[in-house]
């Protein structure tokens, strides 16, 4: 598979969750891969917003230990928006696909499959909407 799948994960004072929810985007890569919707050479890209904790020290740990880890820092705190734009320019001359999802856990992470799908589909743009708060977990806060 030719497809290159980048997640662009904005991390902000993450060094709580991120240890947790990092293994828990890799493990839905790697599915991905084993079922043969996205490249071996498919990213998980963190990008840290200017975090004041321990963020950026695991995310280059992170890297180290694992291939489809990479990340990124910012200068100072940007934003959430900035730090998705900042990942998704970073992304764009590697990437096929983009998927933006929030480092806390709080997304809905088998929503990565359906939008891998949808863009075979022939979709473009797809986007998730949340329509239920009930299935939040610990992570969010």
């Amino acid at each position: 598979m030719e497809t290159r799948l980048y997640l662009i994960i904005p991390c902000y004072n993450e060094e709580h969750v991120l240890p947790v929810t990092s293994g828990q985007f890799l493990d839905k890569l790697l599915e991905l891969i084993r079922l043969e919707k996205v490249s071996e050479n498919s990213k998980i890209l963190f990008v840290d917003d200017g975090s004041s904790d321990h963020t950026w020290e695991i995310i280059k740990k992170l890297g180290a230990s694992e291939k489809h880890f990479a990340g990124i820092r910012q200068s100072r705190n940007r934003g959430h928006q900035n730090a998705v734009l900042a990942g998704l320019m970073e992304a764009k001359e590697y990437a096929d696909i983009t998927i933006s999802i929030d480092c806390d856990g709080q997304d809905d992470i088998g929503a990565i499959e359906k939008m891998v799908d949808a863009y075979y589909d022939g979709n473009e743009i797809v986007y998730g909407v949340r329509s239920r708060r009930d299935t939040d977990t610990f992570l969010n806060g």
